[in-house]
């Protein structure tokens, strides 16, 4: 009888062990138990930084807004105000019409100039025109060509629409194309731009999420493209130097959520102004709110913050995130931009049908542009993708 007791009160003790062990396991917090990786999502709204222009009065004489139809992307910004040219142009007079994202513009600007035009003289003795700014050319092709700048409305059909290939996608989703895209280039990632002298002592990503540290990005309402390449950048950078460090992913995973959390999901930023915007076009946005002292550091494509430093001489400095400001060699998870051209059909007249050919083959010849797009801190088309692996 009394080893029967024995085994009872034995197994009573496992029992109750077991259910102890049960209750610590459903417990445990969700981020210290086995999970995919995902970035955080953003709930925060950024502070705007303030306009630097005075505003005007636009057509009509009251419409600080321009009264036009919901479906005309408008570039006016801030950094990019067009008010005392007033015009409005024809559909059908363009021997070209390009649309693209415009964060290569420089480089575009000389092939455009000094390759393609003196091969094309029907371009250069006509109209051409090409518009570099935030992608818009899905809602230029969505609602018949039109678009808005300042007092300009510029009306036609891009005939050659130039972005990432999420822009390409779109292109093809939407049966706008004429063949297949092809590339043009690809960046050196991302790296953070300092005032001249770094004097905050910024030295990698991990350094954004410090106190008093404010962080100035593109805009994620008008600038998605490249506001989601720079905040996964922030998250994957650091979610692979830990997990190379300590093979930890949910580690990893919880650093790099914390950091990014600190960035762009802060506490009460209205009046921390930890995470900072400007309103349309970045890369004249996030210098000046440098220099104007609202921001202490920004994210920027290697090749914008080196045209920044080129344009205004003393006024910032380069942070590499992987290489040096010289050669860069972006980190594992630095996304490495390739942007792309594609042909788009319409009821072109042959000889526009030549020059939009000639513009298309041009600017995808890599091989040939290599020194022009060395010159402004591209390069080639890369083949090994955007440098960000999958994450766990």
């Amino acid at each position: 009888m009394k080893a029967i007791k024995v085994k009872f009160h034995t197994a009573i003790f496992y029992a109750a062990v077991l259910a102890i062990l049960l209750l610590v396991i459903s417990l445990v917090p969700l981020s210290a138990q086995a999970q995919s990786v995902t970035i955080p999502e953003i709930t925060t709204k950024p502070v705007v930084l303030g306009q630097k222009t005075l505003k005007w009065l636009r057509e009509g004489g009251n419409d600080i807004i321009p009264q036009r139809p919901f479906d005309y992307p408008d570039l006016t910004g801030q950094a990019n105000v067009l008010d005392d040219w007033h015009m409005q142009t024809s559909s059908d007079d363009w021997d070209l019409l390009v649309s693209t994202a415009g964060n290569f513009y420089r480089f575009l600007n000389v092939f455009f100039r000094q390759v393609y035009l003196p091969d094309n003289p029907v371009v250069s003795a006509g109209q051409w025109g090409y518009s570099t700014s935030p992608p818009v050319s899905i809602q230029q092709l969505d609602n018949g060509g039109r678009l808005s700048f300042g007092n300009m409305e510029i009306r036609g059909i891009p005939m050659v629409v130039m972005g990432p290939n999420s822009i390409m996608n779109a292109v093809i989703n939407g049966g706008y194309n004429d063949g297949k895209q092809g590339k043009i280039l690809s960046n050196f990632g991302n790296v953070l731009l300092v005032p001249a002298g770094n004097p905050k002592n910024i030295r990698d990503i991990w350094d954004l999420g410090r106190k008093g540290i404010r962080v100035v990005t593109s805009n994620p309402e008008t600038e998605p493209g490249s506001f989601g390449n720079y905040s996964s950048s922030v998250f994957h950078i650091a979610f692979r130097e830990v997990e190379a460090a300590t093979g930890d992913i949910e580690l990893a995973n919880r650093r790099a959520s914390r950091l990014f959390n600190s960035i762009f999901n802060p506490k009460n930023n209205h009046r921390r102004r930890k995470w900072l915007v400007g309103d349309r076009i970045h890369h004249r946005d996030v210098p000046q709110a440098l220099a104007n002292g609202e921001a202490d550091v920004g994210l920027m494509f290697y090749h914008l913050a080196q045209t920044a430093m080129e344009a205004n001489p003393g006024l910032f400095e380069i942070v590499p995130l992987g290489g040096t400001v010289e050669s860069p060699e972006p980190l594992l998870g630095n996304r490495v931009a390739t942007m792309q051209a594609i042909r788009i059909l319409g009821n072109w007249t042959p000889q526009q049908t030549i020059n939009r050919d000639n513009f298309f083959f041009g600017i995808t010849d890599s091989a040939a542009n290599a020194a022009v797009l060395e010159q402004f801190w591209l390069r080639e088309p890369v083949t090994t993708g955007n440098n960000q692996p999958p994450l766990p």
